[in-house]
Parts: structure tokens; sequence; C-alpha cells
């Protein structure tokens, strides 16, 4: 491949010869720069946080948490009193970690929202030691309407395996239908366990644009089942529970940074299994062109980085650039894969092109971003969906998403931007498992986190970026 330097992008293989105390000094936690200007972000009609159990507003990571107490924008409705309390050992400043609402009972937050339409949903838990209540006594569900989020939850089953203790985020997707404009969230303790109490410390309620996710009208067919090899709308009638969303070959984006929706995405490469070797990519002048699919669907700069298998053909022939994630058997779940073109030697259909395989199925026998996304530097996603049936008493499994090249004029090789990946309610239902043991499952230390952080680390092979300035970007070119 030859250098180009008419655009800025650069490729970055990782190498066996970088020691662990290399590794650790590049390993990638960085703010990239770009250049132009953003593209606006959405505007979300209804936007709410609220500290659960807290007396005062706070400003944290550029979102104005609102108290629970004499709320203005959530109505508190209780079978009996509930107690708002600090959690031991949180620090003051870990909104919305440090206070919670707990209580032996039934009890209901209604929000009034502004439109219908859909909403994320993020629950955040801090699973701490709360004075005057016996910490293995949490447990409780979490309904909203029709749909039950969480059954038989706990929150410390998803930490204290690991040794870990803070708080994270279940996020989830739902559709409002009511004409009141109300969404209920409702918290019961387990009625089949002694002295149960239900907890929560805060909940974000924020809109999304209609066809975020949900199919709509017109020329939107839905994601493709590939394994009855047809497309199926996603009805809105159907509620989604975030499972992993990350930024492939680049580094977590937090909630501030997202396109106005606080999401957050993390780094892939804890989730990688097999990359030997695979190459970072990194455009950062392109002027990245969008369309009304792409517009909010993931922030700029992840368009703007990937994860590619480097430049060795006869390394790419003989394996798949592989990524594993748990999930629950027996539910069904929406695959997003983002992709961007930005590799300036990269601008003919047929250029690159590759296989997709999802849970050891394909997906695609012939994925072409160029073809797709009909030119170069232009955003695009596919949707797909995938069943994970159950193999034998296994509650948990791992849904892969590989690639393999094929042979082109000019290149053998394969690229992946970002991958979301939900799960889609059965019969109403997301409630998963709440295993003695779930050492995979999502935690997060920070205020607007999704429902998921990495895992211990189950990669063959460590990828590696440099800390780069525009200073040293202007000199950098892409290579093989």
């Amino acid at each position: 491949m030859s250098s180009s330097s008419s655009s800025k992008s650069l490729s970055l293989t990782n190498l066996s010869l970088f020691t662990p105390l290399h590794l650790s000094f590049l390993f990638l936690h960085l703010t990239i720069l770009v250049t132009g200007d953003l593209p606006p972000p959405y505007v979300p009609l209804d936007s709410i946080a609220l500290d659960c159990g807290s007396s005062s507003q706070i400003f944290v990571n550029g979102r104005q948490w609102t108290a629970d107490i004499n709320s203005k924008v959530a109505l508190l409705d209780q079978d009996s009193p509930t107690t708002n309390l600090t959690a031991n050992g949180a620090s003051t400043s870990s909104v919305p970690y440090y206070t919670a609402r707990v209580s032996l009972s039934q009890f209901t937050y209604t929000f009034p929202v502004t439109t219908t339409g859909p909403k994320f949903v993020r629950l955040h838990f801090n699973p701490a030691s709360y004075t005057g209540f016996n910490r293995s006594k949490a447990s409780f569900s979490v309904t909203t309407g029709r749909y039950t989020f969480l059954s038989n939850f706990s929150g410390f089953h998803y930490t204290d395996p690991r040794g870990e203790r803070g708080g994270y985020a279940r996020e989830f997707i739902l559709n409002v239908e009511d004409e009141q404009k109300n969404l209920s969230i409702t918290f019961t303790p387990s009625p089949h366990v002694a002295d149960a109490y239900a907890f929560i410390n805060g909940i974000e309620i924020v809109s999304m644009p209609t066809n975020l996710y949900y199919s709509t009208a017109g020329d939107d067919p839905g994601p493709y089942d590939f394994d009855r090899e047809f497309y199926l709308p996603l009805e809105n009638k159907t509620a989604l529970e975030i499972m992993y969303r990350v930024n492939v070959g680049g580094g977590e984006i937090t909630p501030p940074y997202d396109t106005g929706m606080f999401r957050s995405w993390l780094s892939d490469v804890d989730y990688l299994t097999d990359a030997r070797p695979s190459a970072f990519e990194y455009n950062d002048t392109i002027q990245l062109q969008y369309n009304n699919h792409t517009r909010y669907a993931a922030p700029d700069v992840l368009y703007r980085t990937a994860r590619a298998m480097a430049n060795n053909s006869t390394v790419n022939e003989k394996y798949n650039l592989t990524w594993e994630f748990p999930v629950h058997s027996r539910f069904t779940y929406l695959v997003r894969l983002h992709f961007c073109q930005f590799i300036p030697i990269i601008l003919q259909k047929g250029d690159l092109v590759f296989k997709i395989y999802i849970a050891n199925q394909t997906a695609e026998n012939y994925a072409d971003i160029i073809s797709w996304a009909d030119g170069y530097g232009v955003p695009i996603y596919k949707d797909y969906e995938v069943m994970m049936d159950a193999r034998g008493n296994e509650e948990i499994q791992n849904l892969s998403i590989a690639l393999h090249p094929i042979q082109s004029t000019k290149f053998f090789d394969a690229m992946l931007n970002g991958a979301e990946i939900f799960k889609l309610s059965n019969s109403d239902n997301l409630a998963g498992p709440n295993p003695d043991a779930y050492p995979d499952s999502p935690f997060s230390n920070t205020p607007s986190a999704t429902s998921t952080k990495p895992k211990h680390s189950r990669r063959r092979t460590v990828a590696i970026i440099v800390l780069l300035f525009r200073a040293l970007l202007s000199s950098l070119f892409y290579f093989s």
C-alpha cells in the first residue's frame, strides 16, 4: 500500500516486541483531536437525570442531576415510607451513586414526559451497604407498564465476584405510548425473600430520534435475520436492553461526547479474542458525510477510527478477526455494526471486501463498505438479528462477531468501526438470570455509563495505540 499526504491518516499495527511496560504506557485512553466542525448534537425533548435519595441539585459531566426529594420532574408513589440513604463508603462526588432511595415495600416513580416515542431509560445502582438494611437481602424487580426490566435483582452479583465495588447502570429502550405522556417505573422487593428490599440511586430518561433503533416506514427494512434470510422490522412494541456498545479501534467515548443522548462507548480491546495482529486505522481530517439514518447513530470520532487486520495477507488468510461478548441464552439480539471507509487509498467498490460472521453463522458473504455507503467517508451501519438458543444448561454464552477477508484486486483485509448489541424483549420480558457469580457482568463507575464495562482481559494479543498530538499526526500517513 502506498502513502498519501492529502489526508492525514494513520495505521498502527500491534507488534509483539512491546514489553508490558510499553503497553502500560501506550494503552489508549485518549481524547481524539478532530479537525473541522463537528456535526451539531441531537437535542432530546426529554432529558431527565434524577438523583434518587438526594435533596439538592448538582451539575456533573455536563448534566444537571435533580434531587428526587420534592422533585418537579418525577412523582414518587410508595406503599409505605421509603428511606433516602447515603451509600456507606461512597464519595460525595460520585453522583448519582452517593445517595439512594431504599424501601422494604413497592414504590413507583412517574415521569411526565414531553412527547411520546422511544426513550432511553438508564437505571443506576450502587450495591453498597445502607444503614439499617442487610446488604444480602437486596432482591427486587423493576417493571414499567407491561415490561419487566429486571427480576430478583440484587446488584452485588455483578460486582462482588470480581472484587469490585461501585456504581453501574443498566440501560433500556422502550416506546412511551401513554397519551397522558407518563412513564412509570416500579421497584418491587422480591416476595419470596424475607426482609427483601429494593433500591435505586439514579434514573435517566432521554429522548431519541424515532428511527434511531426502531424501524420506520420508508426505506428502512429493519434488521437482517440471516438464519431465516429476510429482513424483519424492529417494531416499537419491543423493549431493548443495551448489552454492549463499543468503539472499535478507539478509546472510550464518555457521555458528554456522545451525539446528545449521553451514551457511553467502550474500547473494544477487552472483547478481542483473536487479533494476530490487528491494525488501528485513524483519519482526523476527512469530512464525513452523514445521511438521515446515520446523523446521530454514533459520535463523529467513532467513524474516524477502526480496527483492521493489518498488512500480512498470509496471516490474514489463517484467522478471523474476532470479538466475543457474553450474553444471556434464550433471547434474540440486535447486533448493529458501524462502518466508515476513510482509508485514503481505498476509494472504489471492490477495493476491500470481507465476510462477516455473527454467533458462528454467516451474516454477510460479501461486505463492501464503499458499495453499502455509496461513497468514501460515508458512515453507515448494518443491523442483524440473531437468536441465542440455549446450549444445555448454559445461562450465559458468547455472542461472537468475526471478520474474514476476501481477496480483491488491491487488498486482503477487513475493518470495523463500532458495534452495539441489544437484547430484545421476549414476551415483554428482558430479565435474565441472576446467578451466584456472573464474572462477565456489566459495571461502571461513571455517572452516565451504559450497562457494560470491559470484563477481564480475554484477548490473545494486545492492541497498541500511541497518544498522538495533532503536530505529530501531520507527519504520519497510512502505511501498510
